[in-house]
């Protein structure tokens, strides 16, 4: 039986254009990922924010690999910072593609700290084991840019959470 991982990628889509804003190394990581699990044998699902009505619910992006866009907020781009209210909605989106598709999945890899709060509240109602990679911490992250970092408060905390 194939086995299937659900990766949740917020604001970085393997499918988004290099260089442009939010389009660097995890989109490129994420869609590595997915490339090298769909070899493997797994079939892959990546969740990622629709960030434009011209984007369909789901592209099969290749074999074994789909792209799911999630529906939360309007579908226009949005600052990652300003995501954190966004992610109820992203989770109860995700929960009701796995009731409408009859969809289960083994494992869900979340990329950066949102996905992860998506990836644990998912363990909660569905059961489904996660994995993170958090991509860049909160605290370094303050650290070394102070006011720069315009990411929420929340962020602490949430990341404090997800690896209890």
């Amino acid at each position: 039986m194939t086995k299937r991982i659900a990766l949740i990628s917020e604001h970085a889509s393997p499918l988004a254009i290099l260089g442009g804003v939010d389009g660097g190394g995890q989109n490129v990581y994420v869609g590595e990922i997915a490339k090298n699990l769909a070899n493997l044998g797994y079939k892959v699902d990546v969740f990622t924010r629709r960030d434009s009505k011209l984007l369909p619910e789901v592209a099969e992006w290749m074999n074994g690999v789909r792209i799911v866009h999630v529906s939360a907020g309007s579908p226009e781009y949005v600052r990652k910072e300003d995501l954190l209210p966004l992610m109820p909605e992203f989770t109860s989106y995700i929960q009701q593609f796995c009731e409408a598709k009859n969809q289960t999945y083994d494992l869900i890899h979340a990329n950066f700290w949102m996905s992860g709060l998506v990836a644990a509240n998912l363990k909660l109602t569905l059961g489904i084991p996660f994995v993170i990679t958090f991509h860049a911490l909160g605290r370094v992250r303050r650290f070394h840019q102070g006011e720069a970092d315009q990411f929420p408060e929340q962020r602490f905390a949430i990341e404090e959470r997800i690896v209890a």
